[in-house]
């Protein structure tokens, strides 16, 4: 087999060895892009030639991009936003969140969030990826995309429900017809009673089945997952209000948050009714994934200390992806790849209990995964060791993601081939997995760095950015105030430039050429 223009194709270790000796030798700074693509930091033609070469390389394997992103994945600064590694999502959900975020043009991440809440709503408590005695991770996936309004948050959003939500309209829909069905056999059964002749048999009242709701207090929450034991999906467009319902009823004891960060696990529940609290409901595995967005704005009010120091706000995978500027495209997502996608899901909609006690199925990890996580598992403790507060609460619960992610991306693959959902969950599904909650544990870092700014800082933060993409990290105050429709003024940005300063996002600089005037910027650090 032979690469594009004829260059022979080389083993992984071979490519990954060629580049990171390049990086070494030679001061190259390589990115994986997730269309597959590889850049080079530097500007020179030789950098770009070589960049262009190791695209090719790595083009006809995914195995070579995932290797190479393992040793690259760090590259880019903390701070800075890295792209999502759409190449981790299983198939065809890759295809489908690249193809959804060209045709929407928005981040790959505003997709691919809710995307794994979904899919791992749609196993819900049908089974279980056993690590060891006694912990069996269940699929319940929260996640939160965060952006300004006008980013693409909400058509991203529905693109990525579209085909649960289809399963939730057929679900309702069979519920009103079962509930049509159920009232005229009780009105023959009302009216037998009254007849001389022998009284009908009672009908049984249907039970709704739900695999979604909007309606997020724990309240309204309990009699449907009494009825539906695989679990539900808690599905909101702005999270806001979701947050702030849990704060409403304070002197609760925060009963409601107590009994999400139960169903984050598919603990047993009891809920007690304001209306007959001599009936409580009690659910012995309430599972439930979250998915939804929320403002930058909104989000330091929303995860707060409590909810920091609860855990509420560690079970949330985030993604803030930079804003990027609406562009016209005629680009859709193909009728093939919507149709594969409501196929896998259909597939997970039918994977049934083991039995009529609702037992899931417990899966195990094949042999060469589990050493994986084994290794995975102390490399994460030792980082954790060294962090404290918020930031190490999180950590934590990154730690049990990747068995859930890896349960979710095993099932939708075995389901897309057509294979036993049973069998042990490979090495590469963990790979996968773990991929995935690198980048999430990166962005968790540079989230929660930020998430108690006030309004001031994240206006500067903003402004940093805005240094960066359009003026290459460096910018005077005049072309601020020319470039920046908020700035009223040069001094006005004169004292922005020292605000960004003040808070070390940026420096001063002056440069004094040959001929001309002093040029006085700031460089973002």
């Amino acid at each position: 087999m032979s690469g594009t223009n004829g260059d022979a194709l080389i083993s992984k270790s071979e490519l990954i060895g060629r580049v990171l000796s390049y990086k070494k030798d030679r001061g190259v700074k390589l990115k994986i892009l997730p269309d597959g693509n590889v850049v080079a930091s530097g500007e020179t033609e030789n950098e770009k030639a070589y960049a262009r070469a190791c695209s090719k390389l790595i083009s006809f394997n995914r195995g070579h991009m995932a290797e190479l992103a393992d040793e690259i994945i760090g590259d880019a600064s903390d701070d800075e936003y890295q792209s999502f590694p759409t190449w981790c999502l299983p198939e065809p959900f890759d295809v489908f969140v690249d193809e959804g975020a060209k045709s929407i043009g928005c981040d790959e991440s505003y997709i691919a969030l809710p995307l794994l809440s979904c899919a791992g709503a749609a196993i819900g408590n049908t089974c279980r990826l056993t690590m060891k005695s006694g912990f069996h991770a269940p699929p319940a996936i929260w996640t939160m995309i965060i952006g300004d309004s006008g980013t693409k948050k909400s058509p991203a959003f529905k693109l990525a429900g579209q085909s649960f939500h289809r399963h939730h309209n057929r679900m309702i829909k069979e519920n009103q017809q079962a509930r049509d069905a159920y009232n005229a056999e009780l009105a023959e059964y009302e009216a037998s009673k009254k007849s001389k002749g022998a009284a009908l048999e009672k009908p049984v009242e249907p039970n709704p089945n739900r695999c979604k709701t909007t309606d997020a207090t724990v309240e309204s929450l309990a009699p449907i997952l009494s009825c539906n034991p695989r679990g539900l999906l808690v599905a909101k467009d702005e999270l806001s209000g979701w947050f702030g319902g849990l704060n409403q009823y304070k002197n609760a004891a925060g009963s409601d948050e107590a009994h999400y960060l139960s169903m984050f696990d598919g603990d047993s529940v009891t809920v007690d009714r304001k209306a007959d609290w001599q009936c409580p409901i009690h659910i012995e595995s309430a599972l439930v994934s979250i998915t939804g967005g929320i403002q930058p704005g909104v989000l330091s009010r929303s995860l707060g200390r409590a909810h920091q120091e609860s855990g509420m706000a560690a079970r949330f995978l985030m993604a803030q992806p930079p804003d990027r500027p609406a562009k016209w495209t005629e680009d859709v997502v193909s009728t093939s790849v919507l149709s594969l996608v409501d196929e896998v899901f259909d597939g997970l909609f039918g994977i049934q209990f083991q039995d009529e006690e609702n037992t899931p199925h417990f899966l195990s990890l094949a042999r060469d995964a589990r050493q994986r996580w084994k290794e995975y598992h102390d490399d994460h403790d030792e980082e954790q060791v060294e962090l404290s507060g918020a930031i190490k609460a999180a950590w934590s619960k990154l730690r049990g993601y990747a068995p859930r992610i890896a349960l979710v991306i095993h099932v939708v693959t075995q389901v897309h081939n057509g294979d036993p959902i049973t069998e042990p969950v490979t090495d590469d599904a963990l790979h996968r997995a773990i991929r995935l909650v690198e980048w999430f544990k990166r962005e968790a870092g540079r989230l929660y760095s930020t998430i108690d700014d006030t309004s001031e800082q994240r206006e500067l933060r903003e402004l940093a950015d805005w240094i960066k993409r359009k003026h290459g990290g460096e910018c005077t105050p005049s072309e601020i105030s020319r470039g920046r429709w908020n700035v009223k003024n040069a001094d006005e940005a004169e004292r922005l430039c020292i605000d960004l300063v003040r808070m070390n996002l940026a420096t001063w600089h002056t440069e004094k050429p040959p001929r001309g005037r002093e040029r006085r910027f700031v460089r973002i650090t």
